[in-house]
């Protein structure tokens, strides 16, 4: 009779207690993910079809996700069959499935490819320079000068396309987190906050919420001067 001990965790058919089940779920949900990742294509856009056909490989290997959106927020679970998932949320209503795509991605990992689009002053010019062009006026050339225009220090950040960059879902959800932990330890802090975000970023006196406005890489770098200064530490 072989009595050879086993090694590595029980296998689920044995008897092992909710505990070690769960572990054992979550083992196999981390080297699917794993296994996912190694091999992944990233999605073309943030649209929610574009992130599902990315995540198609992980659909094969037993991943299957969930949507639940309402006035208080929205959550993306994602769910392996053998039981164990993973979650993120933020307290925005998802009307157009935007917000469950950055989730999605976050949990699977997939990057976002988006070719750059055209800007509306450069669009603008094009067709400008078309109508002049079929009118037969002067069309300048890159030797003819020009005036130069150079931005002031506080124009800068507004047009940085660093600051612009979106955040991925995990950033959001935990700046988010933070913001509603700030509402609610210190109403004096939460308001001076409130008013400082409103004017840098030109929130309307209508929204009733700044947090679903944190979605750039400025907005988490104001956040981040703001603990700074609060906390009395050099920028």
């Amino acid at each position: 009779m072989d009595i050879t001990p086993s090694t590595g965790p029980p296998l689920l058919g044995e008897h092992t207690s909710p505990h070690e089940r769960q572990w054992q779920a979550e083992c196999v949900l981390a080297e699917a993910l794993s296994a996912f990742q190694a091999d992944l294509q990233p999605a073309t856009d943030f649209s929610l079809a574009a992130v599902v056909t990315a995540a198609k490989p992980a659909f094969a290997m037993g991943f299957s996700f969930s949507v639940q959106s309402s006035g208080e927020g929205t959550v993306v679970v994602l769910m392996h069959k053998d039981g164990a998932q993973l979650s993120a949320e933020t307290s925005s209503y998802d009307a157009d499935f935007a917000l469950s795509a950055r989730l999605l991605a976050g949990l699977l990992g997939i990057p976002v490819t988006q070719q750059a689009q055209p800007s509306k002053a450069g669009a603008a010019m094009a067709v400008s320079s078309s109508a002049a062009a079929a009118a037969g006026e002067h069309q300048p050339t890159p030797s003819d000068a020009a005036p130069q225009q150079v931005a002031s220090p506080a124009e800068e950040p507004e047009h940085d396309p660093r600051g612009l960059e979106p955040l991925e879902p995990q950033e959001i959800a935990t700046l988010t987190a933070m913001l509603k932990a700030m509402a609610r330890s210190d109403k004096e802090i939460w308001k001076r906050f409130t008013i400082a975000f409103r004017s840098q970023f030109q929130v309307p006196s209508t929204a009733r919420t700044i947090t679903d406005r944190v979605t750039q890489r400025r907005h988490a770098d104001f956040i981040d001067r703001f603990e700074r200064e609060l906390a009395g530490v050099p920028s």
